[in-house]
């Protein structure tokens, strides 16, 4: 129990700390909020858990092999979204092996994230019972049969389907737990159990809030480009989207059983770690190659600003343009900070702007889409539409500039 204490006091105190650090932007760490904030969440929840059951869930010696599989489940997600395209990153750090980092830790806590919350739901809502439902023997033909189909459907039809994303691995998993003995929701429903079926959706909801609040904060995030659904949203997500994590959260549990099938054996988790590792390696090049949009703005790369103010900024350990004073500022300096910092725009798009004589987010905003496509060099027309839509929103806030662009380049 004191352990539990202490683990928990530690916990709330990173969770504080990881406020105070995005909100002053302390460098070099406010970059990371996303996984500072999850971690405190984990350890926060586990402790809570150990409290009332005497062990913890995540915080065992197993966690590096968990945040590895983790990263790995959800690696399956960005491959997808390669093809979908319903979300991209911005303010991401130039440096590879740090970024990669971020990567393994940020998607290493999904698993634990929901799981821990998944469990302390249904010690709440307890063991639910119902009604025993008929053997489903044929359960698992037809939930994978289901599952590579809605998957086929997402990969060739991305624009109609790409719901379908969020149901496919669920299906196939938890046909697949049935099929072996493994713990499964349709299992559970065969005997007359409810409690693990609705704790998994109410975590999926809990954590999705969760993921959209603390991103919405974060400078290093990720936008959404959801056909149909570029307007109505809540924080970040279209609010339709919200749907989406309750079927997550029964995704995610199913391969939580999956691994618990295989936890008994070494070998089997050595595989599956290994498998893991290798889907990472190949998607953390992807991700970078064609979901990242932007990269935070060290001092060094910024070529807008006076020298003699980017010295004295050094020379007050200033590092990045998000810590960077306003006020200190020249009306035109200010006005292309402002179009850097435009949705995570960046300072290459920035440049490329520029080119074409387009200095401020009013300028910005007077676009036609394709040819701000050209400019930028992105073919994705809703995120073309992302900035053109932050740009009119903002442009009445920001100085005005009436310099006609120039597309000559």
């Amino acid at each position: 129990m004191l352990k539990s204490q202490l683990t928990l006091t530690f916990a709330l105190i990173f969770h504080i700390i990881s406020y105070i650090i995005i909100f002053k932007r302390i460098e070099p760490y406010y970059i990371h909020f996303y996984a500072f904030i999850w971690w405190s969440y984990i350890i926060l929840m586990d402790s809570i858990y150990s409290m009332k059951n005497g062990r913890y869930l995540i915080l065992k010696n197993s966690i590096p092999l968990l945040i590895i599989i983790s990263a790995g489940f959800w690696c399956i997600f960005e491959l997808i979204n390669l093809r979908i395209q319903n979300w991209f990153y911005i303010n991401l750090p130039k440096e590879t092996i740090q970024r990669h980092i971020g990567y393994v830790l940020s998607y290493g806590t999904v698993i634990p994230a929901l799981y821990v919350t998944k469990e302390i739901v249904h010690s709440i809502i307890g063991e639910l019972k119902v009604i025993k439902a008929k053997a489903l023997k044929h359960y698992p033909i037809y939930a994978i049969s289901i599952g590579f189909v809605t998957l086929v459907l997402t990969l060739i039809i991305p624009e109609i389907f790409f719901g379908l994303a969020w149901v496919s691995v669920g299906f196939i998993f938890d046909g697949y737990n049935y099929k072996l003995g493994n713990r499964s929701f349709a299992g559970d429903i065969e005997k007359g159990y409810l409690g693990s079926f609705l704790a998994s959706m109410i975590a999926g909801l809990l954590c999705g809030i969760l993921w959209e609040f603390w991103n919405n904060w974060a400078i290093a995030k990720w936008i959404y480009t959801v056909p149909f659904f570029e307007d109505l949203k809540l924080f970040e997500m279209p609010v339709l989207g919200y749907i989406g994590f309750i079927v997550f959260g029964l995704e995610t549990i199913t391969f939580v059983n999956f691994l618990e099938g295989l936890w008994s054996k070494k070998i089997n988790v050595m595989i599956v770690t290994l498998l893991m590792v290798c889907i990472c390696v190949l998607t953390f090049t992807l991700i970078d190659r064609h979901t990242v949009f932007s990269r935070l703005a060290r001092l060094d790369d910024i070529d807008f600003i006076e020298k003699d103010r980017l010295d004295a900024m050094r020379n007050e350990g200033i590092k990045t343009s998000y810590k960077i004073d306003k006020e200190r500022l020249s009306e035109k300096e200010r006005e292309y900070l402002d179009l850097m910092h435009l949705k995570g725009l960046g300072m290459e798009n920035l440049s490329r702007l520029r080119q074409n004589n387009i200095n401020n987010i009013h300028a910005l905003s007077t676009l036609d889409e394709k040819i701000l496509s050209n400019i930028i060099n992105e073919k994705n027309m809703r995120r073309v539409r992302v900035y053109l839509k932050a740009a009119k929103k903002n442009a009445p806030k920001m100085g005005r500039s009436h310099n006609k662009p120039n597309f000559s380049n």
